[in-house]
């Protein structure tokens, strides 16, 4: 009687964890006219070898290898946050 054996009281308590919001890099490339969503080890590996101009280039302001299309272009950077459900 004492002991949870099914975890029924953890399954019907309505309490739910909570789930950190996913996080992504928004990269929309000058060149190919896609954007791509990236996770934090593909935009680790995507921004490696980067340059960033935002004063002599407002539009699209940082040179990079596009995930898309594989060539390095200007690109305009963004993060993409999903809440939490």
């Amino acid at each position: 009687m004492g002991r949870d054996a099914h975890g029924k009281r953890a399954l019907y308590s309505g309490l739910r964890p909570a789930t950190p919001p996913n996080t992504s890099l928004r990269v929309e490339c000058s060149r190919c006219g896609q954007t791509s969503l990236l996770g934090t080890w593909p935009a680790l590996r995507a921004l490696t070898p980067s340059v960033h101009l935002p004063l002599v280039r407002p539009r699209h302001p940082s040179l990079l290898r596009c995930p898309t299309c594989r060539r390095v272009s200007w690109v305009r950077l963004g993060l993409h946050v999903r809440p939490a459900s």
